[in-house]
């Protein structure tokens, strides 16, 4: 596991616990509210706790939302953080993947070594056995 998953896989982590959280405090608010509810006689009391049992749903829900936005917008962060990496730092799978390509188009035109230009100065010439 690299840097960028373990970095990925800590979000993911905390993204829950959060969620987790907020779920647990909005649904221990509305068990008292249930309780309340219940013990109350008059009909404008239970509408009133209702009310507020119904915006305590909206505020988690609203959390819910902010906290999964967040989650994305760090997580998109990480990967063009890491794409941005393995663009300047090819792994060595990227590498054989691309030197694995070379050599199936030095096999298709009949040559055993391939010569090409880095850029500037560079020359490079790639031979295969």
């Amino acid at each position: 596991m690299n840097q960028f998953e373990k970095k990925m896989n800590a979000l993911r982590i905390q993204f829950c616990k959060e969620r987790d959280s907020i779920t647990k405090d909005a649904c221990r608010r509305i068990g008292r509210l249930n309780t309340a509810i219940g013990m109350v006689n008059t009909q404008e009391a239970r509408d009133v706790l209702r009310a507020e049992k119904e915006r305590i749903y909206e505020a988690m829900r609203q959390s819910h939302k902010y906290n999964r936005i967040c989650y994305r917008q760090q997580l998109e962060a990480i990967e063009a953080e890491a794409q941005a990496h393995f663009e300047k730092n090819p792994t060595k799978r990227q590498i054989r993947h691309a030197l694995r390509s070379l050599l199936r188009y030095a096999l298709e035109n009949g040559e055993s070594s391939l010569s090409f230009c880095l850029g500037g100065d560079w020359q490079c010439t790639v031979t295969f056995k």
